[in-house]
């Protein structure tokens, strides 16, 4: 058998498909077995399975049942909960999109009393015309709350004046921060505490047309929320006292407070904001990693599952996931939602087992692949799966654009990606795979710098010569 290097090998594959225009059906290479590539020094002490799913064949087998932490691999878990118990089953209703609404209530017996209520909507946005987050999609805009408040001051009556803003955070339960997280993560941006009424996923300045951009998150959003919400009743009052002419008018004291508290039983509701669908949740939580979002989502699928909805109830949330599938998941230890928790633990084989459910056109999480990164994306796969092609003298896609859809991961001394392959064959095989490569001290070898491009040398070996392997 002829042997080839690495790069010799993508390029003659990358050659061939430029001068066929179109992916051929065997490119004219001989494939040597991927042993070399799992024995690569930077993939450490290395946890991998690969299944050609199209024949049943195992490609690689490598401590794939022992648990391993997961890193944002566990994100595919959560988010293949939240489409079996929450999506599924109203597409299967005809019922509209999930959704979470924020609400504007009064009080009938506290006149001056308005009460900001919170729906769990992680992106609620108090950004200026103009601005936008990370959360904005073309025409899939949050809610903002500039306009919920505008609509607040015009809903209420004339005559009206609110002097206390109440708030109420408790659509979500238990504790706000999840002790199995770190406090740093919460100052460098990877993490927010998570109640129930927040906005901007907690960051500081979600703002990304503003050179201060800052996404540290703050300590209380529930706070920060209301303190918003405040500013923009203001800026909605003044204007609307501009508008005709009288200062009179204005329906908000000049020394209105903002308290925590709950929605009385006879509260009634003024107006109300939803939120983008979940599935729009669902697709930028994979593709660009966000872990705020992603806990969130694992919030409203516990309600789903009539759970209680605080970080405790992830590892029942997975179970029963796991369990509705058919799948044995009892090395499953789920410590977050997001895999940023360090003593989260999974196996190659369960995450592919999850990939063999979603790939398949009947299941309930058959969706799932079409919300993950794909290379050239600008998800967490942008710049990778990427080669020199001698004979255009560019840099190209080794795996074009859908023809992988994975999640990646990385927590300090592990890197993680898992995913599904449709290779360049005519007749395509899907690979579904889990790799995770983490620090081995006892053989002094270590994860870092070359990691990803070692895990990415074996991906791309099984999408060139998968089904040959």
């Amino acid at each position: 058998m002829k042997k080839l290097g690495r790069a010799l090998l993508v390029a003659s594959v990358i050659g061939a498909l430029t001068l066929a225009g179109s992916i051929p059906a065997q490119a004219d290479v001989s494939c040597t077995p991927i042993t070399k590539e799992l024995k690569a020094a930077k993939l450490g002490k290395l946890y991998a399975y690969a299944v050609d799913l199209t024949t049943g064949k195992v490609l690689v087998n490598v401590r794939s049942n022992e648990q391993t932490p997961s890193a944002s691999v566990m994100k595919t878990i959560t988010n293949a909960a939240a489409i079996k118990f929450i999506v599924k089953p109203r597409e299967v209703a005809a019922q509209a999109p999930y959704v979470a609404t924020t609400s504007v209530l009064t009080n009938p017996f506290e006149q001056g009393t308005l009460i900001l209520r919170g729906g769990g909507d992680v992106t609620l946005t108090r950004v200026k015309p103009g601005a936008y987050t990370t959360y904005f999609l073309p025409n899939q805009h949050p809610a903002k709350l500039r306009e919920l408040a505008a609509s607040a001051i015009a809903a209420l009556p004339a005559g009206t004046i609110i002097n206390k803003i109440v708030l109420d955070d408790t659509f979500f339960k238990g504790p706000s921060w999840n002790k199995n997280h770190a406090a740093y993560t919460r100052t460098t941006g990877d993490m927010s505490p998570i109640t129930g009424l927040m906005i901007d996923a907690g960051r500081v300045n979600p703002d990304l047309t503003d050179k201060k951009y800052n996404g540290r998150r703050v300590t209380d959003p529930t706070i920060q929320a209301g303190v918003s919400f405040s500013d923009w009743l203001k800026t909605a009052d003044d204007a609307a006292a501009l508008a005709a002419n009288d200062p009179t008018v204005k329906k908000l004291a000049a020394n209105v407070t903002v308290v925590r508290g709950v929605t009385p039983v006879d509260a009634v509701k003024l107006v109300s904001a939803d939120s983008q669908p979940i599935t729009n949740w669902i697709r930028h939580a994979l593709k660009v990693s966000d872990n705020t979002e992603t806990e969130v989502i694992a919030r409203h699928a516990e309600l789903a599952l009539g759970l209680k909805n605080n970080y405790t109830s992830v590892q029942q949330m997975g179970t029963k996931l796991f369990k509705s599938l058919g799948i044995n998941s009892k090395k499953l230890i789920m410590k977050d939602a997001s895999g940023l928790a360090p003593n989260n633990r999974v196996t190659a084989q369960l995450l592919v087992a999850l990939l063999r459910n979603a790939a398949d056109p009947a299941s309930d999480i058959a969706s799932l692949p079409t919300y993950m990164a794909t290379s050239g994306d600008g998800g967490t796969l942008g710049g990778r799966f990427v080669e020199y092609n001698p004979v255009t003298k560019q840099n190209e896609l080794v795996i074009p654009n859908g023809s992988i859809r994975a999640k990646t991961g990385f927590i300090s001394g592990l890197y993680g990606l898992a995913g599904l392959i449709t290779t360049s064959d005519l007749t395509p095989h899907t690979i579904a795979f889990a790799i995770f490569a983490r620090n081995d001290r006892a053989h002094r070898k270590y994860v870092g710098a070359g990691t990803k491009h070692a895990i990415d040398a074996v991906v791309e070996k099984l999408y060139l010569c998968g089904p040959s392997l």
